[in-house]
């Protein structure tokens, strides 16, 4: 596969989970997902790289490249997404703490980060921080275990996961995982801590 084909297999795979960064609900998540497992497929039919990050080990190898290219840990963080082949952290810059940036890893490589516009509201920004080891690999791994029997969902797959403050109702951290099957889905919400606290 040439480099060519790689960047924009890594572009397209960026972009779009950076639609998703913006989704907390599971209105768009089919389409969204699609278009991320085409892009992610392009570069692992050229590379033979795999690799799921929705499992304790692939979460660990995808923070420590991402918190590597950030130049922290643990980072200080907005938001992480993920799905089953990609990770994307909102994270700030330790040199420079109101410069928010989003950091993109697939495939056991992780992109060029982008800036991230919010407003230039500090407050903001400082409300919605947390140090990303409150919220271990373990809970979530355990959360996206026991989601889709939670969400009774008998043919469901756990498509996407977003994990942020419950802002602007408290500043509890969560972690929210879209349920998808073939008629129906669910969003399966948790704590920090892994535990799944409702369904709706």
């Amino acid at each position: 596969m040439t480099v060519t084909r790689l960047g924009l297999g890594l572009a397209a795979a960026a972009l779009t989970i950076s639609a998703l960064s913006g989704c907390s609900t599971i209105a768009d998540v089919r389409k969204i997902t699609d278009a991320a497992t085409s892009a992610v497929q392009q570069i692992q039919d050229g590379t033979g790289a795999t690799g799921d990050v929705l499992t304790a080990d692939g979460l660990d190898k995808a923070f420590a490249a991402i918190a590597e290219k950030v130049g922290a840990t643990p980072m200080q963080v907005v938001k992480v997404t993920l799905i089953p082949t990609t990770a994307t952290v909102q994270a700030i810059d330790p040199n420079a703490p109101t410069e928010l940036n989003q950091w993109t890893y697939t495939a056991g490589h992780v992109g060029a980060s982008r800036p991230v516009d919010y407003d230039d509201d500090a407050e903001a920004l400082r409300q919605n921080l947390f140090v990303l080891t409150d919220v271990p690999t373990s809970a979530i791994i355990a959360a996206v275990d026991g989601a889709v029997a939670a969400s009774g969902i008998a043919d469901g797959k756990v498509q996407s996961v977003v994990i942020d403050r419950n802002l602007p109702f408290d500043d509890n951290l969560r972690i929210l995982i879209n349920v998808q099957g073939d008629r129906s889905n669910k969003q399966v919400r948790a704590d920090a801590g892994g535990h799944i606290t409702d369904v709706v």
